[in-house]
């Protein structure tokens, strides 16, 4: 384990034999028993097996109490031995290998084992307080057996290690505004099994699961009253999932529990939006989030709270005075946790990005990501502090990346990048109800709101609103007609469709595989446009972004742009009375232009304005060629502008598609002219 850095090539490399040669040597070769089992999973296997040093998945260094025997190694490597099998076969030649491909081409991982770690009497140290040795403290560092019920004495190690030692790290100082920092309305008191009001200053645990097909006990304007009797939860329906979390949270000492179908009232739609709208302030609240990461419903549980839920998978093999442990999670994602229900739905996103610190229930362990410290049932890496977690079951959270958000306010360019990863990565997650497709985003847009003195439109950041409306997506994609229930200032509740220049308004054919969304053209998307909107109080409302002034002696613009007017007018039979409806001046053109989409399968539209005469159409495309209405909406640098294709129904303008084109071409199109639009 322990070498100089740069990280060390491979130590070894072991040729096993054949698949059938080892299956032979099963029942007088412990190792080849393990390999062989799992062979068996897979019967149509067949090539050679070889055991070798895998490459590194962490390296750290050693704690100040720690005395080095040589100072001059400054890093320390966490290694594992890992079965390959290579199913080339010799009578197939697929060519020279390149050399990124040598040695991974045609095999794969069949079984990994790590050492397992010893304790510090075990290793002939005293207490981690106290001196150690190099040699004891790092026979300290590696596997740790993971039984059939989960580890509630190391959930609540991991949980006081965090609070007790990374202080700000992971519960940032830097607070919501008052208005926005908002506790949720109730909260499950899990020693009285009951609903109560959420006490002020209150530590609870929240939940992030997935409903799926189970029936899911639902609170309700007419039960709200039985919930609020001491011990009412312990006999109605209550799914598995959220039956385990009340256990999990009372084991671990901890009393109050949030979870949705429990803690709002489902058929109270001023509650639900309420709450919906402070998500953000919820799952950033909470003392840490619950992840019920196996499964495809809420009937599935909490694997390793109950007894009996959780399969003990791992097995121990033992080399004279050594113990092997075989390893859990061979890739570099927890038991593949990318690919669950969970990571695919859209309501998920935003509860593991606003959450600080998660506890993730997979099929065969559990996981602690805070962020200071990634942990796992399976290795014992809690005394390591300074440590390279690139390859550890969750990355440390940074300031702009899709795991978490910043809790200091970022550069437009940050935030910009930040706001595209965002969006991109949610707009790949599943709904079941395309109606929930903004609701399921808003907790995520509260806090870059609150954070970055924003507000969101539809989705969009108001400070970087050109660029957020110059979106468009990868896949075919079509407008969905959702309509969403606005709370109007007297009440009234009334249904508004989302507007066609939001990307919410737009959805891919298969719900199963989402079109990926570019949310803007480019981060040096400039301003060009003064946008009004119509807000929920059907009052006119200036949005308000980062200004850009010309570039000096741009004449082009000149001649499309300047000494235009500016001042909307509104016809009494064009009032601004549709909310989320745009107002703006802007240059617009009908234009010959080519429409055309993806001959293998479902592909995003593309507009190419003024082909030549002598166009031929490519055979990867279907193409026509259209009389299209564009207007102007932004700019890309200082000569390239940014259009929308638009259709018009009953003399409002709707979003249709988009295009680019050079300022001088616009400029030569002889039907341009200035005009007020309306953007639907």
């Amino acid at each position: 384990m322990p070498c100089s850095t740069p990280p060390i090539e491979r130590r070894y490399d072991t040729d096993l034999g054949s698949v059938n040669e080892i299956k032979n040597r099963r029942s007088t070769c412990d190792i080849c028993r393990l390999i062989a089992e799992s062979l068996d999973k897979e019967p149509s296997l067949n090539g050679t097996c070889s055991m070798k040093e895998c490459e590194e998945f962490f390296n750290f260094k050693l704690p100040g109490n720690v005395k080095a025997r040589d100072p001059s190694i400054t890093h320390f490597h966490f290694t594992q031995a890992s079965v390959m099998l290579d199913t080339s076969s010799e009578n197939n030649f697929y060519g020279p290998a390149l050399p990124w491909e040598r040695g991974t081409r045609s095999s794969h991982y069949v079984i990994n084992f790590q050492v397992k770690a010893r304790s510090c009497t075990e290793a002939g140290d005293s207490a981690a307080s106290s001196p150690q040795t190099e040699q004891g403290f790092l026979a300290t560092i590696g596997g740790r057996y993971v039984a059939a019920q989960a580890s509630i004495p190391l959930i609540r190690a991991w949980l006081h290690q965090c609070e007790s030692m990374h202080g700000k790290d992971c519960v940032p100082s830097s607070r919501l505004p008052v208005e926005r920092d908002r506790e949720p309305t109730f909260v499950v008191d899990v020693i009285q099994s009951c609903l109560v009001d959420t006490p002020p200053q209150c530590r609870y645990v929240a939940l992030s699961y997935v409903w799926g097909t189970a029936p899911v006990f639902r609170h309700l304007i007419e039960n709200t009253r039985d919930l609020r009797k001491i011990n009412s939860l312990r006999s109605l329906p209550i799914p598995a999932t959220i039956r385990d979390a009340i256990t999990l949270v009372h084991a671990t000492g901890e009393r109050y529990l949030w979870v949705d179908s429990i803690c709002i009232i489902q058929n109270d739609l001023k509650m639900q939006q309420a709450e919906i709208m402070r998500m953000g302030s919820i799952y950033s609240r909470a003392l840490f989030t619950i992840i019920a990461a196996y499964g495809d419903h809420a009937n599935c549980g909490l694997p390793g709270v109950e007894h009996g839920t959780r399969e003990q998978v791992q097995r121990i093999l033992k080399l004279g005075g050594c113990e092997l442990l075989t390893v859990i999670d061979i890739h570099k994602t927890p038991s593949g946790i990318d690919g669950t229900t969970w990571a695919q739905r859209a309501w998920t996103f935003q509860e593991r990005v606003m959450s600080n610190r998660v506890l993730v229930f997979s099929e065969n362990q559990v996981y602690w990501n805070c962020r200071t410290a990634s942990h796992s049932e399976e290795q014992v890496l809690e005394e390591i502090l300074d440590i390279d977690r690139r390859r550890l079951p969750f990355p440390r959270k940074s300031r702009a990346g899709a795991d978490c958000l910043s809790w200091e306010p970022l550069q437009c360019l940050e935030y910009c990048s930040l706001y595209r990863t965002l969006i991109s990565t949610y707009r790949e997650r599943r709904l079941t109800y395309q109606t929930d497709i903004l609701n399921a985003f808003n907790g995520v847009s509260e806090i870059l709101a609150a954070l970055q003195n924003d507000t969101f439109f539809w989705g969009l950041p108001e400070s970087l609103f050109s660029y957020a409306m110059t979106w468009s997506f990868t896949g075919h994609s079509a407008r969905n007609y959702v309509t969403v229930p606005i709370i109007q200032c007297n009440g009234s509740e009334e249904m508004i469709p989302i507007p066609s220049w939001s990307w919410a308004a737009w959805s891919g054919e298969d719900p199963e595989q989402p079109p990926y969304l570019h949310a803007g053209h480019d981060v040096q998307t400039l301003p060009l446009i003064r946008f009004d909107i119509v807000d929920r109080k059907h009052q006119l409302v200036r949005i308000k972004e980062q200004s850009w002034q010309d570039h000096p002696g741009d004449r082009d613009r000149a001649l499309w742009q300047n000494k235009q007017p500016r001042q909307l007018d509104f016809p009494t039979q064009h009032s601004p009375t549709r909310i989320g409806q745009l107002h703006f001046w802007t240059s617009l053109a009908n234009v010959r232009a080519i429409r055309r989409w993806g001959i293998q399968g479902p592909g995003a539209v593309e507009y190419m304005l003024l082909p030549p005469p002598d166009y031929q159409p490519s055979d990867l495309y279907h193409s026509e060629i259209v009389h299209q209405d564009f207007i102007v909406v932004a700019a890309h640098e200082t000569d390239t502008l940014i259009l929308l294709a638009i259709e018009w129904i009953d003399g409002i303008a709707y979003r249709v598609g988009k295009a680019i084109v050079e300022e001088a071409e616009w400029v030569r199109i002889e039907n341009r002219q200035w005009r007020q639009i309306t953007l639907g």
